[in-house]
């Protein structure tokens, strides 16, 4: 097997790189950056930070939904 390689410059492997994600879907997007979320909690085993954040966020959230009615 023949190995490639193939040397960009950095500033043209950016352009591609915002290309690509700029061609996503929103929907998309925001699933990648999910999964990536769920990869950093579980490698850096943040299970209990992401519990207790996400209360917070719930109880943050009852308040500002309950004030603007």
């Amino acid at each position: 097997m023949e190995k490639v390689v193939n040397i960009v410059e950095m500033k043209d492997e950016s352009k591609k790189n915002n290309q690509f994600w700029l061609n996503r879907t929103v929907e998309e997007r925001l699933s990648a950056i999910q999964i990536l979320r769920e990869q950093y909690i579980s490698f850096f085993n943040k299970h209990g930070e992401y519990n207790e954040s996400r209360k917070r966020l719930r109880r943050v959230f009852r308040v500002i939904k309950r004030s603007e009615s």
